[in-house]
This record gives C-alpha cells, structure tokens and sequence, in this order.
C-alpha cells in the first residue's frame, strides 16, 4: 500500500469512527476534510487505479449520510461505509504496487533497449509471408554509477497493450492489472556504464514469458558487476511490442497442439538461434559497430547462458550448440523439448540446475529423470539442486505481484523475500564461480541453506 493511499485509509476510518461513536461535529468535518486532501494527493502523486474506489466513494456517501442524518447515524448506514473501507483495505492489499527489491551490490544499474532483425532467417511463426524475417526485442541492463539521473523505468512498457494481452490470457477484465503502470524498477535509460570487461549473461524466458517478469534476477546481478542482455521470444512470449507498436502475439499452439514435443523442438532451434544471433550482435556491439552504453565494455570470453523453465532448456540447447558460452544454468527448466543427444551427452560446460522439488504432478513426470540422465553425462562441474516450498513461478517476479498468487498460480509457500534472495546469491556464486574463477566458497555456502537439498 503506497504512502497517501495508507493515509487516506486511515483518516477515512477514523471519520466514520468519530461520526458513529464520537458524534463530534467539528472534529468529523476536520477529519473529512484531510481524508479529501489526501485523497487528491494521492492522485496526483501517486496515479489513480480501481482498487482505491472503495475508499474514495466513502467520502462523499458519509458526507451525505451526515446531512442526512446530523448527528445521528444509523447502523445499516455505518456498517455499509465501514464494509467499503474494508474492501478497499483488502483490495489494496492483495493488489499492491509492489517494489522490486533494491539490489546490494557495489553499482546502480542502467538499461537500454534493441529492435533487431536477423535477415539470415525466416520466421517460423509467420509461414504465410516468404519476406518476413526473424525479429527481436532485446533488453540490456548493465552496472553504473550513476543514480536517479532519470526517473527509473516502469516495470513493463506499454501498459496499455500489455494489460489487455494478459487481461485476455486470464480471461479477466482489461482494466484489473492496469495498476502494473505504476511499478518502478530500479533501472535507468541514459546512464553511463561505469565498469570494463564485464562478464555477460543471455536469459530466456518461459513459455508464454516475457524478459519483463525476471527483471528483479537482472537488476541484482548487474549491481554486481554483469552486463545481462534478455530477448523476448517473438510469437513465443506473452506479448512482444515493436517499437512502433506493433504486436507478435503468442503463437506457440500454431500447429494446434500447443503441447506437442515436435512442436516444442522447432521453436527450440528458434530460439537457441535467437540466443547465437544476440551473441553475434553482442560482438558487433562490443567492437563499436552497434552504438551502446555498454560498447567495449564486456569480455567475450565470459559468457553465461540461463533461463527459466523452457528457457533454461533453451539455455541447455544453445550451450551444447555454440561454443562461445562458458557457464549455463536452469530455473526449474523443462527438459523434454531437449534433443536426446544434448541429453545423453550432456554439455561441457559448468551447469547448474535449481528448481522445485518435484515434477511428479505435472504433465510432466519425467521431468527430473530425465535432467538426471543429463548431469550425469555432463563432464564438467555440475550442480542439481532443489530449493523446498518452490513452485514453477518462484523462479520469476511473480510472487511479488500479490500475496494471494500461491492460491491460484504455481507458487509455493516459501515467502517471496526469502526464496528471491536465495535464487539471486546462488545464481550469482555459480556465476562467479566459473566466469571470475572464484574459489567456490561463497557458492558452496549460498547451497548450504537447510531449504536447498539435492536433486
């Protein structure tokens, strides 16, 4: 709940409670009449969204209520504005504008945005058009020293499509998650980066994803020294926005088997593509051919790949396919779309496999007999692991959308201010482990919490 949305609350119940009980005049009128300013302020401070209707609608109706009635005030009119107030808190509560976590490390963190085309291919969701060829949208968020410079930027760009999309893929109304506007990340446009020879980081997202919802894992790892580049999976994400407002919608269920195997192995090569073509403009970028904040600033020789869920198996795939990359890890990926030969030889690279604890319930059992068939063919150093009381979305920023997520999606019971700490420290050891060649300790004793066990 935000700073003058709190407040409005507060003096609006303290209103109704001193024109129920107190039945002071003078003091209800005060009290209203700061219950309205913070109202406005919080308009035009804060932005106005559904969930605060409640609370602003008691205002007037006790207003007229009290004109009404004078000083008296019947218990069927003082129960409904308190059943108002009490809506209002709960809505606010469970639809919050959230933050996300302020990372800790040594730097700030800048970000900028690419449209590219990669002309050596087809589209693969686009059949019908012979000229129409392989687009991206990819984000980059790198350290910097530079801080509130600008207003950081918005959690997700264009709230207006991107609300409709996910209102349509819920099957809800447009306007309940349009409050996403106002969530701030901890990222600015325009701002210098201030190290050299940072290692890199590709991530791809989940089915159905977007680079959007693993922003909180970005924002952390570039405050420690990384530059990290995530590309929405044209026709693959939720929702891609081109720069001139132009819509790729999910298309994964092309053929009319969204959950087909041989499906999901074509959009691999597709993807595992995506992530050669970004390591070829990251080259390009780094020799100044592609202007950037981030030109000459990465070491190519450090280079990691993860993702989550179907991305962590387009991390695998792409990892056994280009030689360029030097670490993969997986959040709770999906392993079936794999080629059998990635799994039967495994990758020789460092790996690391986090996610939930079992498989077993869903469409996919095989899950983890499969991933460890896989790290046992994988010759270099390997780590499987589980982190207890996690579901697939614990490894996204999904749980911090609202606390009642873990009753209607798959989220698990461990709070999100516990489980996102753990993943980012783990995920950055690793990475350091193998890309800085650190000793291993501080990933050594990120896996020694009681909630991480083996795979």
């Amino acid at each position: 709940m935000r700073l003058f949305e709190f407040f409005t609350l507060i003096l609006s119940t303290g209103t109704l409670y001193v024109l129920c009980f107190l039945k002071n005049k003078r003091l209800f009128l005060y009290l209203l009449f700061l219950a309205s300013i913070c109202c406005i302020l919080q308009y035009f401070f804060e932005g106005g969204r559904w969930q605060f209707l409640p609370i602003l609608y008691s205002l007037p109706l006790m207003y007229f209520f009290y004109k009404l009635n004078k000083v008296s005030f019947i218990a069927f009119q003082s129960l409904f504005i308190g059943f108002l107030l009490l809506v209002g808190f709960v809505l606010l509560t469970l639809v919050p504008v959230f933050n996300l976590p302020e990372p800790n490390g040594f730097y700030h963190v800048g970000t900028e945005t690419f449209h590219w085309t990669d002309s050596t291919r087809n589209e693969l969701f686009t059949p019908e058009d012979a000229t129409d060829y392989r687009e991206i949208i990819v984000q980059v968020w790198y350290p910097s020293k530079e801080h509130k410079r600008k207003d950081s930027e918005s959690y997700l760009d264009h709230i207006n499509l991107r609300s409709s999309t996910m209102a349509k893929a819920a099957k809800i109304p447009a306007f309940l998650p349009e409050h996403l506007k106002y969530i701030k990340t901890n990222s600015f446009k325009g701002v210098k980066c201030e190290i050299t020879s940072a290692p890199i980081l590709i991530f791809s997202h989940g089915i159905t994803g977007s680079r959007h919802l693993h922003q909180n894992l970005f924002e952390f790892l570039s405050s420690r020294g990384y530059i990290v580049f995530a590309p929405d999976h044209t026709y693959d994400a939720n929702i891609t926005i081109f720069p001139n407002k132009r819509v790729a919608d999910y298309r994964s269920d092309l053929t009319g088997h969204p959950d087909s195997i041989s499906m999901r192995q074509m959009q691999m090569n597709t993807r595992s593509e995506d992530i050669n073509f970004i390591l070829n403009q990251i080259q390009r970028i780094n020799s100044g051919i592609i202007k950037s904040h981030v030109s000459n600033r990465m070491d190519l020789n450090r280079v990691a790949v993860g993702g989550h869920s179907y991305g962590g198996a387009t991390a695998i795939t792409a990892s056994y396919r280009d030689k360029r990359i030097k670490a993969c890890f997986n959040l709770d990926g999906w392993i079936n779309p794999i080629s059998k030969d990635i799994i039967t030889e495994g990758i020789s690279i460092p790996f690391l496999f986090l996610g939930r604890p079992s498989w077993a319930s869903s469409d996919y059992s095989e899950n983890y007999t499969l991933l460890k068939k896989f790290l046992k063919a994988t010759t270099s150093p390997s780590y499987g692991k589980v982190l207890n009381k996690t579901e697939h979305l614990d490894y996204t920023d999904i749980p911090l959308f609202s606390p009642i997520v873990k009753y209607v999606l798959e989220v698990g019971s461990l709070s999100p201010s516990k489980s996102l700490p753990m993943i980012n420290e783990i995920v950055f050891s690793f990475l350091d482990k193998e890309l800085n060649k650190e000793n291993g300790s501080t990933l050594k004793q990120a896996l020694s919490n009681n909630l991480i066990s083996d795979l």
